[in-house]
């Protein structure tokens, strides 16, 4: 198997992917084309086509399946075809930051020394910005990340950081159905309500009492207009923070590894002729 066009630090000794593939399947790393009986690359680039075996596509951004150039895919997109496995890159985050539940929200409540805060170094994303600047009207944001810093400089500990806040704002840079980050898992395990924008069908899975979506609402003013309810309203704040992650309490369907184990095995199988 082999790896190529993923992020500059990838490396797929360590990863998540090759981990839990590793769990069923007993395969070798090359990185040489002419070795490879199957591909894993990425959207970063443009190195895969220089491998002539079965390519597969494994992207965690808001990008569509090329599928001229792979033969099958994972991806966060709702895509009708046996040769596509959902994969969202929230799944690969709740393997970190696995779901718990909260004994005490009063004393979570208690703990919190912030309104809302946010790590975000991109200067893009129109909505999410435009949402930041409502919000921060209300009350001040604290910025950790590169984008509207104002604590500083960057943090070091993400988690640490947004944990001291009472809401995380959780948006996403753009808006894709199935387009589903780790922004709202980390604002769930660091026990806030995160303020989430980005994938209208958020709510398929994860569970809208948990925290404010966006997509619930019909303008922006009634979506910041709930924000500063259950920010006022103490019993409000601690029944969301009581009740589960996801919808219905039930872990959804992309994250069960079995399936995904499953559809390598099918990938494996394959017999059919690789796209030129």
């Amino acid at each position: 198997v082999a790896f190529t066009d993923f992020w500059k630090a990838f490396d797929p000794d360590t990863e998540w992917l090759v981990r839990v593939l590793r769990t069923r399947l007993d395969f070798e790393i090359t990185r040489q084309p002419a070795e490879a009986d199957l591909l894993l690359a990425s959207c970063f680039g443009n190195d895969h086509l220089q491998f002539d075996c079965t390519r597969v596509f494994v992207c965690w951004e808001n990008q569509a399946w090329p599928r001229s150039r792979f033969d099958w895919a994972f991806s966060g997109d709702y895509v009708a075809s046996p040769r596509h496995h959902r994969l969202p890159l929230w799944v690969v985050h709740l393997d970190l930051h696995p779901e718990h539940t909260i004994d005490h929200p009063e004393d979570v409540l208690a703990a919190k020394s912030r309104f809302a805060a946010m790590v975000v170094s991109s200067p893009h994303g129109a909505v999410r910005n435009r949402l930041h600047e409502l919000l921060d009207a209300y009350k001040p944001v604290a910025s950790g990340g590169r984008y509207k810093n104002n604590v500083g400089g960057p943090v070091d500990d993400k988690m640490a950081f947004i944990s001291t806040a009472k809401f995380t704002f959780a948006c996403e840079g753009s808006s894709h159905p199935g387009y589903t980050t780790e922004k709202l898992i980390h604002g769930l395990t660091a026990d806030t309500v995160p303020i989430y924008w980005g994938n209208p069908r958020v709510g398929e899975e994860f569970n809208s009492r948990r925290f404010i979506n966006f997509h619930d609402f019909r303008t922006e003013r009634a979506f910041i207009d709930r924000i500063i309810e259950v920010d006022r309203n103490d019993a409000l704040y601690l029944d969301m923070l009581r009740e589960p992650w996801f919808r219905d309490g039930v872990l959804p369907r992309p994250a069960d590894k079995k399936l995904l184990l499953d559809q390598f095995e099918r990938i494996v199988a394959w017999t059919g002729t690789p796209v030129a």
